[in-house]
């Protein structure tokens, strides 16, 4: 299974500017270990409100896989 950058996972969830949702990553994540794409998904499922939400997640996660391209989020 791909896994991704622990610090690009961060730097995504930083940006939710929720204090809550950092905290809970930052409890249940190692620092410096790789996040998989079935573990991202489940700890955003907690936080979803509805499906038109998913699509941020499913384009979060390009970031993060792509080594944290920006341009994944042009389309």
């Amino acid at each position: 299974m791909k896994k991704s950058n622990y610090d690009l996972v961060l730097w995504v969830i930083e940006n939710y500017e929720d204090e809550i949702i950092l905290n809970d990553f930052k409890q249940k994540f190692e620092p410096g270990k790789n996040i998989s794409k079935v573990e991202w998904s489940k700890f955003n499922e907690k936080y979803m409100g509805d499906m038109g939400e998913w699509y941020y997640v499913r384009q979060h996660w390009a970031f993060i896989e792509s080594g944290g391209d920006e341009s994944v989020y042009e389309d």
